[in-house]
């Protein structure tokens, strides 16, 4: 690099991780929604939780209920160190994979990919959910195993390292599974590159045969291979609805979430037309290369684990989905510019890029502020009122802009956190942010009370399903009636939770 632009370098690049650090600062965030089931069940040494087996993130999770216990800043701590730790493994990953096979010898180009990866602002839901760090935590020993195959020529604790650590990742998260996908399509390359031929088909069995022994072992503790929320869609074989998902995971990794679909696609065609257009660009200047291919594929099929699901196009739910893709499109994407456009243009580039992702990151962060406010506020008010024996919940807030709220766990938080557990929760209705986006976001929400309230007639109450299809489902009740003397009233609205006791 010139000698003259090191400075200018260093100084906005620590202004841009200065600033991203301000928007992942940990205070002021709270427990959310499935917080209040999986974070108790996890300190009780409970390793399978609503048929999953992920022990290592159960593992952590006990870890920082015995440092921290009710107190949701240390749990918050955990998700940046880990965000941080997966910073540094992008950048050595990184710089090995453009060591390896594309000759690339620059270190600044892997910590631009770092810079890059850190402020990616779409992925949030992995860093400001507590247990939305099964991404991050994946990501984490799905990187250390990636870094010993690509050193495993280099010594036998290598070889042993690319084991542990990938059992490690299937016990962290499914985002793991496509590893053997990603070392096939790496040691493609590495073909022409290495005489070892055989030693690596060995290696790649002997890491298949390590995933068919943990689907094994899956099967046997959880009763299926995969739970009937991930792989619903793919159990039906729903072609339409697999290919709608993976186009809203493609478009989200280019796109934030908008309230608009029409603004939203106009955004994505326009990413798309220049991204087509650097690959033109680079097809008509003979710069396509296999490497390039490559790269392009591991990024693609790491939407793999998550085309049951999909991603929410209107808010921040399911971005943890984003955070194993994120990491091959940051490679993919400054390799793209490498092949385009001088060190300095690139620099220039991913700076202004970066600036851009800060903007969107605190926005992220303003919805899991908002909403972790309204969880505490909420319980807060429950623990004032122990001498009510019921307690009934009016427009139940699901989510703010995709931040999970009580989609889940209200009467888990209560049982966890609440001052009397013998009071009973009734659910009256809750509101459709879980189905109908909302286009404004206040950052405020108080609580304020009105002896004054207009309490509709109880025709129906909502009780908690438990069949993973619905998050409530209606039951018709008679003659319930709420009485002041012995009930609370709790009613929502965006900005406030008015009770009446």
């Amino acid at each position: 690099m010139d000698k003259t632009i090191k400075p200018y370098f260093y100084l906005l690049s620590s202004v841009v991780v200065v600033a991203t650090l301000y928007c992942y600062n940990p205070f002021n965030l709270y427990f959310l929604a499935d917080d209040f089931l999986h974070i108790p069940a996890s300190a009780t040494n409970v390793w399978v939780q609503q048929n999953s087996l992920r022990p290592i993130g159960n593992l952590f999770l006990k870890l920082d209920y015995f440092f921290s216990n009710t107190h949701a800043l240390g749990y918050h701590i955990t998700n940046l160190l880990l965000h941080i730790i997966n910073t540094v493994l992008v950048y050595s990953v990184s710089r090995h994979i453009f060591q390896q096979f594309a000759s690339i010898q620059n270190a600044y180009l892997s910590f631009i990919v770092a810079i890059f990866f850190f402020s990616y602002p779409f992925h949030s839901e992995a860093i400001f959910w507590i247990i939305g760090r099964s991404g991050s935590l994946g990501a984490l020993f799905f990187l250390a195993a990636f870094y010993c195959w690509l050193q495993h020529q280099q010594s036998v604790l290598f070889k042993i390292g690319v084991f542990v650590f990938f059992q490690l990742a299937l016990f962290s998260y499914e985002s793991s599974w496509v590893f053997p996908i990603v070392i096939a399509l790496f040691m493609y390359m590495q073909w022409s590159l290495s005489k070892q031929h055989k030693s690596n088909l060995l290696l790649l069995l002997l890491i298949l045969i390590q995933f068919i022994i943990h689907l094994y072992i899956r099967y046997h503790a959880t009763g299926e291979f995969m739970n009937q929320y991930d792989s619903n869609s793919f159990v039906q074989l729903n072609i339409r609805l697999l290919a709608e998902n993976f186009f809203r995971l493609f478009a989200r990794t280019l796109v934030p979430p908008l309230f608009s679909n029409t603004l939203f696609i106009s955004i994505f065609l326009l990413a798309i037309f220049i991204i087509t257009w650097m690959v033109v660009v680079m097809f008509r200047t003979k710069k396509i290369n296999r490497f390039f291919v490559v790269l392009t594929l591991v990024w693609l099929f790491s939407y793999l684990p998550y085309l049951s699901i999909g991603i929410d196009t209107h808010g921040v739910e399911g971005e943890r989905y984003l955070y194993l893709p994120s990491i091959f499109f940051c490679i993919w994407l400054v390799y793209l510019l490498h092949q385009l456009l001088p060190l300095k243009a690139i620099i220039i580039t991913m700076l202004v890029v970066c600036t851009v992702n800060v903007f969107f990151l605190q926005n992220a962060r303003n919805y899991y502020t908002k909403a972790g406010t309204i969880t505490k506020l909420t319980i807060e008010q429950i623990n004032q009122l122990p001498h009510k024996q019921r307690i009934f919940f009016y427009q139940l807030p699901q989510y703010n802009k995709g931040a999970v709220v009580f989609r889940t766990g209200l009467e888990d938080a209560v049982k966890w956190l609440g001052k009397n557990s013998e009071q009973q929760l009734i659910v009256v209705t809750k509101d459709n942010s879980d189905e109908v986006p909302k286009q404004n976001h206040y950052n405020f929400f108080t609580v304020q009370f009105n002896e004054k309230i207009d309490i509709p007639s109880i025709s129906s109450i909502l009780i908690p399903d438990t069949s993973f299809r619905k998050n409530y489902i209606e039951k018709d009740t008679l003659q319930l009636f709420f009485n002041p003397s012995t009930d609370a009233w709790f009613q929502y609205s965006d900005t406030s939770l008015t009770i009446q006791h």
